[in-house]
Formats: structure tokens, sequence, C-alpha cells
């Protein structure tokens, strides 16, 4: 069955982008063929940074994609490319924020869920959390739609927050987790330099090794949060074995 990955996280600066830009490279290196779609046309973080490169010129070509999420009547059929792309490939999208209204109605307009299932296409939402309250209420008051029709992921991002404390003893979502079965993971933190410096410069984790900017340690401390940061992918069962 082919899955769309739905990067998510509702509202802005919870580190989703970093984390979809993690997961292409974990896409990238153990499962090439899949589309990378950027449903953000006026700041499309994680597809920018393989523009107008000739070491990625092939990939970008064959793999970048582009879709809206609107309310508009004349924007509401272009997520539909998705679905298609999805039958092909593994589809990873990148969410903007504040788009939870548009999925949904996309997602129940379209009965994408019932068409899923004819065709072999399922959804998966990665809700990158920054453990923040307003970031975990979105989380609450969503999963009780998405549990029906997808399967839900609740990314901490170690990025964005280093104290889960309030997190682990919020007891709504911790029922709520419990409830739904909701599968958690733990995103690891690259430090905020390297992190700072990769963004900054727009580059592909391999340029970012590549470059010269980052001695012996420091490329090896990309590596290790490469490493860690599968090993959460791969947690969750939800990549098939001749993808890993």
């Amino acid at each position: 069955m082919a899955t769309v990955h739905l990067v998510d996280g509702e509202k802005g600066g919870t580190g989703k982008s970093w984390f979809a830009f993690t997961l292409t490279q974990y896409l990238r290196e153990h499962h090439p063929l899949f589309y990378l779609v950027a449903t953000d046309r006026s700041n499309p973080t994680t597809t920018n940074r393989y523009r107008d490169k000739e070491h990625y010129r092939e990939f970008y070509d064959d793999t970048i994609r582009y879709a809206i999420f609107s309310e508009s009547e004349k924007k509401i059929d272009s997520p539909d490319d998705i679905f298609e792309w999805a039958m092909e490939r593994t589809t990873l999208v990148d969410l903007p924020s504040q788009v939870h209204r548009s999925v949904v109605a996309w997602i129940d307009g379209k009965d994408v869920i019932k068409m899923g299932k004819q065709h072999g296409v399922k959804l998966v939402r990665w809700f990158v959390c920054d453990g923040e309250d307003d970031s975990i209420n979105l989380f609450v008051k969503s999963a009780e739609y998405y549990h029906k029709k997808v399967t839900n992921v609740l990314v901490k991002n170690w990025g964005r927050c280093d104290e889960w404390e309030y997190f682990d003893e919020h007891e709504q979502l911790q029922e709520t987790i419990a409830k739904y079965k909701v599968k958690v993971i733990d995103f690891p933190k690259l430090s905020d330099g390297k992190r700072i410096k990769i963004n900054a410069r727009r580059w592909t984790f391999d340029e970012a090794m590549e470059s010269g900017e980052f001695k012996t340690l420091g490329k090896q401390d990309i590596h290790q949060y490469l490493k860690t940061a599968y090993r959460a992918f791969e947690s969750t069962k939800l990549f098939k074995r001749e993808e890993m």
C-alpha cells in the first residue's frame, strides 16, 4: 500500500519544516523513489534546498511537486494530484501552518479515505509539537477527527523544547494518546549553531558535510543526529522493510 506522509503542526514555529527536511533525507537514503510536495508557494523551505543545483537537478526535476490546500472554490482541486502521485510512489507533503480546515475539506469533500482503500493509498500524519500549550491543544482538538481516517504520529521536537514535563503530565493529551493509540516519537536536536548555519545557507545535509564549514567532530555530530532521527522514524513501523 502506498503512503501519503502529511507533515503537520498547524501553528508556525514548531520546527515542522526542519522535520520535513530530515524526513526527506531519510527517504532519499532509504527509499529514493518518492515525491516531495511543497504546499506553501510563498516559502517552500524544504524543496528550495534542492533548487538550481547541478548536483540535485535530476532529483529536483523527478521528485519535487507542488500543490495548494485552499478553501477557495477555484483551488479546491489542487491537492487531487497528491492522491495520483501517491499511487505511483511514497509521497511526502510539507504542509504550511493554519491549513487544517483546508485539509479536512479535501479529505471529506473528495472522500479520500474511501478512495484510498480502493486504490491502496493510506495517509499518515506527523504532527510536530514544540511542547507548548497551544501546540498540544491543537493536536488534541484535531486528533478526534484524524484518528478515524489516518495514522497519527505525535512528534516531540527536542529541537524546540528540552523540557517535556508539561507534555507528559497533560491529562487530556495523555488520554488522547491512549484512547487513539497515537504513536509518539522523540525527534532529536541538532545543535543550534549547526542547524542555523545549515538553514541560513539552505544547504542539504550532504552539502553541509561537504562544505568544509564543519570539522571532523562537527560532521560526526550531524551523522549521529541523522542516525538518531532515522531510528525514531523507523520505530513507528510505518516504513516497509524494502524502504529501509
